[in-house]
């Protein structure tokens, strides 16, 4: 079926102003489904079917930007001040309760909980309702993409996760996996979270170059845990071009759009949806395997058994590389804990709290591991480096 051009349209008006609208002709069928979904792409980031959603996308980000610019400098000598207070009068603020009763009653800290939130709540639900006002395509695409390379993609549609899974975190309509195109809008609302820093995988692409390589400098398999869209997925294949490349979620919807955008990049990765604690693959298999922000969103109990499946699937020698928020901070920091608890509570994060408060390299240690620090990172996330000993 072939198409027509486009329509231009003049309209001439006072003072020599003359204004053009191009607009699309009539098309039937898919061709013009496709048209209005295809905006083309921003370097590695394909644009979101309507401008009115990037531009929505925008007002969110540039919401986030003020709450942890202007707002957070503008909150941090009233809290320094009423911690303080606290300090003075004999209180050791190490009971969550205790750094409520002194931060909620600060007017601009409660509205920055409700800006936050309420920016939250916008991203999601502008990008969804997006992506879901052209279902059809978007389904198709998926669909399409299964049995196309470069790449492949294993997934079991029917398969039921565990409830700890199930959780609607971040506050994200039907968590990670309870929508079929939650691939593409949580791609476009986690720029909207990453305030733009990550439009071009930057983000990931430091994650990728900061991914420790085993002392002997074997790189020919790698996995990510809990890989998500497959952002570190893709740049990691891209770092180590010569390596067989995983990346493993346990939502269908998330690894078969990671598979669809490698695809669209060309980047040869495969994807597969298995529990991060029973992978299914062999023993000693990998010579890495990384998680990013993944800790913090499981159980401590499905945690230690994560840790454990990663050392079991390491060769010896072979390096596990963590980016999650930093352990062992509990009542260290008032304001954190406070953080954490809002965050915890207004953004359905149920198990940060309890992984912030943990002794995550203890666990690493007792399960095998040699542990090393590396420096903190941005977005509260931090880098330990696990060495399964030769």
């Amino acid at each position: 079926m072939s198409r027509m051009g486009p329509a231009i349209s003049v309209i001439s008006m006072p003072q020599g102003i003359t204004l053009y609208f191009t607009f699309a002709s009539a098309m039937q069928g898919d061709e013009a489904m496709n048209a209005i979904v295809d905006r083309g792409w921003v370097g590695r980031l394909k644009r979101a079917p309507e401008l009115d959603a990037e531009t929505y996308g925008e007002f969110c980000e540039s919401m986030r930007s003020f709450i942890f610019g202007p707002m957070s400098k503008a909150i941090a000598p009233q809290v320094a001040a009423v911690i303080e207070k606290a300090k003075t009068a004999g209180r050791d603020l190490e009971r969550v309760n205790d750094v409520r009763a002194i931060f909620d009653p600060l007017p601009i800290v409660t509205a920055r909980n409700r800006l936050l939130r309420s920016a939250q709540e916008m991203m999601w639900r502008r990008y969804r309702e997006t992506f879901h006002a052209q279902d059809d395509v978007f389904r198709s695409e998926l669909a399409t993409y299964d049995h196309k390379g470069p790449g492949t993609v294993a997934y079991d549609a029917d398969w039921d996760p565990p409830a700890y899974v199930k959780h609607p975190i971040h506050i994200q309509p039907g968590g990670y996996g309870g929508d079929p195109l939650v691939g593409y809008w949580y791609h476009h609302a986690s720029n909207v979270f990453f305030i733009g820093a990550n439009t071009q995988d930057e983000y990931h692409l430091s994650l990728a170059a900061a991914t420790r390589v085993p002392k002997d400098g074997k790189m020919s398999r790698i996995l990510e845990l809990g890989c998500s869209i497959g952002q570190l997925t893709v740049t990691l294949k891209e770092r180590f071009p010569n390596a067989q490349v995983y990346g493993l979620d346990v939502a269908a919807p998330q690894v078969r759009y990671a598979h669809k955008r490698a695809a669209e990049l060309g980047v040869e990765c495969h994807f597969v949806q298995r529990l991060a604690e029973d992978t299914k693959f062999p023993d000693g298999h990998f010579d890495a395997v990384t998680a990013f922000l993944l800790f913090h969103e499981v159980s401590l109990e499905a945690g230690v058994k994560i840790v454990q499946e990663a050392f079991r699937i390491l060769r010896p020698g072979g390096i596990f590389t963590v980016f999650d928020f930093p352990t062992g901070h509990k009542n260290n920091d008032p304001y954190f804990t406070y953080f954490m608890d809002v965050d915890s509570k207004d953004n359905c994060e149920p198990y940060s709290v309890g992984f912030t408060g943990s002794d995550f390299d203890g666990l690493l240690k007792k399960t095998g591991f040699m542990v090393e620090r590396g420096e903190q990172d941005i977005m509260l996330a931090c880098t330990t480096y696990a060495e399964k000993p030769a």
